[in-house]
This record gives structure tokens, sequence and C-alpha cells, in this order.
């Protein structure tokens, strides 16, 4: 994904990638607090890269897909803007440390372990990165452009998504192993359309 936003530069590349080492750290941290015992660092990485920013990024980068471009920049500017104040929240909320510590096997610590308004910035930003990534695949889609790659970004949003709701059923396994699979999935299909992209102008070029 980096490689390819160097080949030929396009704004949703470089949140993509970003977007995905979110997701890689917040992944770090669970794998870090499940072998270790959780504490208040391994918990404020993992709620803040995974719980509100991650999501959020990966839809800012889709916005340049779905929406006009002055449009775009607009919802990067929020965007940024709340990625901001999503940081200073997590880092100075107070941390439940007798929750985090009843905490056992693959579970990761609840969400009422970090007190004040995080939970309002998680679910937000969760909110809006969903809505925007599921636009962007839905408008190459319609408008017949990359639809493979789109349809596998919008199969991975989807997939995480029903991941949360796999947990009533299934335990933290199932959260786990959704998110992981969803992740290759959108990673796939990022990666897919960038090449998809690439070939294009190489044959535009030729044809010149």
């Amino acid at each position: 994904m980096g490689g390819s936003a160097a080949r030929s530069f396009s704004p949703a590349k470089p949140l993509w990638a970003l977007g995905l080492l979110l997701f890689a750290a917040a992944s770090a941290a669970s794998a870090y607090g499940i072998a270790d015992g959780w504490g208040a660092i391994s918990f404020r990485i993992y709620y803040l890269t995974g719980a509100c920013l991650c999501v959020a990024v990966l839809g800012a980068g889709s916005a340049f897909l779905a929406l006009p471009r002055p449009v775009a920049l607009i919802v990067f500017g929020m965007t940024l803007t709340a990625v901001v104040g999503a940081t200073v929240t997590v880092l100075i909320a107070p941390v439940d440390l007798s929750l985090i510590a009843s905490v056992s096997g693959l579970e990761a610590p609840p969400n009422s372990a970090i007190a004040g308004h995080a939970a309002i910035w998680a679910i937000g930003m969760n909110s809006l990165g969903t809505i925007l990534l599921i636009a962007g695949a839905l408008t190459s889609i319609v408008r017949r452009t990359r639809v493979g790659p789109n349809a596998a970004l919008l199969s991975g949003v989807i997939v995480i998504a029903l991941a949360g709701t796999l947990t009533r059923f299934g335990g933290a396994e199932s959260l786990y192993a959704g998110q992981m699979v969803g992740l290759i999935v959108l990673g796939v299909g990022m990666e897919w359309s960038n090449r998809v992209g690439y070939a294009a102008r190489n044959s535009s070029t030729v044809a010149v």
C-alpha cells in the first residue's frame, strides 16, 4: 500500500495505509495484553488505535473516492480534528485498573474500563468511517469502476462490522477471527484497487 502511494500519489492510499497500520498497532497492543496482562498503557493504545482511529482514517481515504474532492477535503479536515480530540481524550481519561485486571483469556477490557467521553469518540468515528467505507465501495460499484476490488472492500467492512455481533455467540475468539478475516479482505481489496488503477494508467500511457 505504501509502495503504491509512492508510485502514484492519491489521497486515499496513504490514508488507507495509515488505517491498516493503526489496526496493526491495536492488534499488537491486544496481543501484548493477552500474553502479559493488560495495563493502562496497552489498553489506551488498543482503545485509541482500534476503537477510535482505525476505521475513521480508512473512511477518510474512501471519501476521496465517493465524494467530490472539496467535500472529501472537508471530511479529511473533520477526521484530522477528531483524531486530535480522540487522542487527547483517551490519553487523559481515567482507566479502571481493577476492571482491566479482572480480564482473562482472549477477552479485551470492556469499554467501561475507560471513563470520560472516550466512548463517544469511538462510536462517532467508527460510525462515520464505516459509512464512508461503504459509500466509497458502493459508489465505485454503481459506476462500474473497479467492481471487483470495491466488492472486496465492502465485504471486508461487513465482516469487521459483524465480528462484534458474533461475540454474543462465540466469545472473544469470534471477534478476533472476524476482525482478522475482515482486515485481510480489506487489504486485498485496497491492493487490488491500486494495481488495477496502476495497470490502467500504464495502458493509457502506452496508447499515447
